[in-house]
């Protein structure tokens, strides 16, 4: 199995309402996603809860069979469309991908 983190750090937001917006959006975009995507085993999403400086805003957690599958996660058409929300408001990026 491959284990596929990625952490976003997302620019600051206009108000309150627009972080609430965009993170109602990320949620919509990758909810039901392991449902379309075959390659998932696992997905989980979240947001960040405690806000310090070492922290980052969001995650996806992802469980893929074998290394083989990312290409084909990370390029699948439903896995695009929630990529393209997150690009939106991201500021900076962190992956790794570990096989356990």
């Amino acid at each position: 199995m491959i284990k596929h983190i990625a952490m976003f750090k997302f620019k600051a937001f206009e108000s309150a309402e627009a972080k609430e917006n965009y993170f109602n959006r990320l949620k919509k975009a990758f909810d039901g996603l392991d449902e379309r995507i075959p390659e998932i085993k696992f997905l989980q999403i979240g947001f960040d809860q405690l806000h310090s400086d070492a922290s980052f805003d969001f995650v996806v957690n992802v469980d893929l069979e074998n290394i083989d599958a990312l290409p084909l996660y990370a390029n699948h058409p439903e896995h695009l469309t929630a990529a393209s929300v997150v690009k939106e408001m991201a500021a900076e990026r962190k992956v790794i991908d570990y096989e356990f």
